[in-house]
Parts: structure tokens; sequence; C-alpha cells
């Protein structure tokens, strides 16, 4: 038995899921008592603090392959919110693989919080089309049926081509962060290497495999990497680490240790493929972290950060492919990236948008 308010369910291993951890400092600093669900996909015994874990075998990205996975996720998630079924007043649903267990709960007085972190509809495509109708059929639903939306932008809201009754908008912010040292170091600059920095996932749609290619051919930027996900795309990344003096890769790491190695960044990757329907509307954390640490970002072209990027003077927009990082790379100076830096909109202006947001969502919880 657990003493809680707030029972949050996300199907991942939590240390390395930003903005869950956000939340879990959100509740601690406003004395919400919280427990998390997580899914230990690699049944590796994870344990941390108010976790519980389905330590189901699965990967990432399978399609139709991981259906039967995620089924019984959610019957796992079924027997776990009717086993603690007095110990909690509100569910708080990441994405789709977890908010239908969560609604089945409305039966008995629960209150359900819909938080969109990626549409799945466009996210997981089985290739099979009456499965897939399906999906996306009771995403929606689930739109409508949830107590409270969360979306991390507006824009989003075009994607989903439906509009909940009530929602927040939460960007993906470092807004819980300790305060960084933004400040540049005195360094000569036209005697060092560009630092270019990756930590996410490790999937596909994201470029990650023509930037290594790329970046081999470029000595005098430094590429450090750190994520997991597709273990084609991690194994193409060791072996040209092994190869290549300028690739360094890090595995998996902490979210704290993700903004040490961004603020020791010149520029940030962020590269979001079209071919993922997806990334047109993307609401990366890397947008806000870029602003935060001052350090430019390089993105896509026709997508939502892309014109976040350009309306805050924030970093290049570009179009995916190799030939299109190639022609970057070969022009990029560090003169360059410092006058992006100085152009940057300041990270304050975000934050006040944030605070009402949050406020309301304690109230939510709460009331």
């Amino acid at each position: 038995m657990f003493d809680t308010k707030i029972v949050l369910l996300r199907s991942q291993d939590i240390f390395s899921d930003s903005r869950v951890i956000k939340y879990e400092k959100w509740y601690k600093k406003n004395g919400i008592a919280y427990r998390i669900v997580g899914w230990d996909r690699k049944r590796q015994n994870l344990t941390r603090e108010n976790t519980d874990y389905y330590t189901g075998i699965a990967g990432f990205q399978q399609g139709a392959r991981g259906i039967a996975g995620r089924i019984k996720w959610d019957l796992f998630l079924l027997r776990y919110l009717f086993k603690h079924l007095k110990e909690y007043k509100v569910i708080h649903a990441c994405d789709f693989d977890t908010v239908l267990p969560a609604l089945l709960m409305k039966f008995f007085g629960k209150k359900v919080i819909f938080d969109i972190f990626d549409w799945f509809s466009d996210e997981v495509k089985t290739g099979i089309w009456f499965i897939d109708s399906l999906i996306n059929f009771l995403e929606k639903t689930s739109v409508k049926l949830a107590d409270l939306v969360i979306i991390c932008e507006k824009g989003r809201l075009e994607q989903m081509k439906i509009t909940p009754h009530k929602y927040l908008i939460i960007p993906n912010m470092p807004f819980f962060c300790n305060k960084v040292d933004t400040s540049r170091k005195d360094i000569d600059d036209h005697h060092r290497e560009i630092r270019l920095v990756y930590v996410g996932g490790l999937v596909e749609n994201r470029g990650l495999n023509e930037l290594i290619d790329v970046i081999a051919l470029f000595p005098y930027i430094k590429l450090i990497i750190a994520g997991y996900g597709s273990e084609a795309i991690t194994d193409n990344i060791s072996e040209h680490a092994k190869l290549c003096d300028n690739i360094n890769f890090l595995g998996k790491v902490s979210y704290e240790k993700a903004l040490m190695l961004m603020q020791d960044a010149d520029i940030l990757y962020a590269m979001y493929y079209l071919d993922n329907p997806n990334h047109r509307f993307a609401a990366p954390n890397k947008f806000y972290e870029s602003i935060l640490l001052r350090k430019p970002i390089i993105t896509t072209k026709n997508t939502l950060v892309g014109n976040m990027v350009k309306e805050n003077h924030s970093g290049f927009v570009i179009d995916e492919g190799k030939e299109s990082l190639m022609n970057f790379f070969s022009s990029l100076t560090l003169d360059e990236i410092h006058n992006i830096t100085n152009m940057m909109t300041p990270y304050a202006e975000f934050v006040e948008h944030v605070k009402l947001q949050l406020k309301k969502y304690n109230s939510f919880i709460f009331y």
C-alpha cells in the first residue's frame, strides 16, 4: 500500500524521461503525494524512488510486432490500478499506450489526465490499415473522455484534428533544473574544435546515421552523442565512435548529465525527418534547452520546431538529408554560432506562461 494523490503512467524506464522527471520534481516541490509506473523493457531489475515497473521484455518502434506487448502492458496497468484503487484520486496517463486503462477507472470516480507527449496514431504505424484506423479512433475518443488533456504546443491541435473540452499547454521546458552557468569561457575560438551534441532517442527519422557519416569527414567538429533506442542505430554509432576520434558515444545518461553535456556544447543537433508525420508537430525539449543554455540548435525546415527556431532566432533551419548536412557543416564557423547566441530570445519570456499552466495543473489535482 502507498499513500498517494496521483499516479503517473509512462511506458519508459523513467530514468531518462525528462518530461516525467520534471513532473516528479514538481510533485515534490508542491507536496503532492505520487507514484510512477514505468516499463522495464530489458528486464534490468530497475529500481527508483516511488516507482513500480512492468517487466515485460520489449523493444522500441516495433510496429505491428509490438501490438501483443502493448496489450500485455495495458493489462498490467489495469491490474495495477485495480489493486491500488483506494490509494489514488488522479491518474496522469502519458500517451495513448497508457490512457485506456486509466479511462476505465473513471467508473470508480478517478480523474484522468491525458498527457500527449506524441500523437500515437502518427508515431506508431503498424502498416495494417484497419488497426491504424482503430488506434486513431480510440486516441481521439480518449481525448474526448479525459477530464484534462495536456499538450506540449498549441500547434499539436492541428495534428490531432480534435480540440479537447479542457486542455493545458505545458511546453517541454527544463523549468525545474538548477541554475546553469551560460557564460562563455575565455577560449581562443580560432584554435579549437566545434562541439556538437545530440542527446535523445536513437531512433529512425532523426538523421543520425547520416550525421555520423558526415561528421567523420570534419575532424575539427567534435560530436558527442548520448541516448538509447534502436539497436541497429546504436551499433552503427558505436562502430563510428571506435573508428573516428571526433565522435564520442556515451550511451544512456541521466537528464542532469544531459544538461551538462549540452551546456558544454557549441551547438545542438535536433533534426526531425518528415517521413514520420509526428515530426512536423514535434515539440522537443531541445528547443527550450537550447534557449535556456544559450546554445544554437540545428533543426528541420517545415516543422513546428523549425518555425519556433526562426521566430526566436535560436539556431539553424535546414533541409533533411546527408547533402544538406554536408553543405551546412562545410560553412559552419564558431563566429556564426556566437552571432546566433547573441540574438536568441531570453528564456525568461517563456517562463511566466508555464507557471500559469502549472498552477492550473495543481488546481485540477487538488480540487
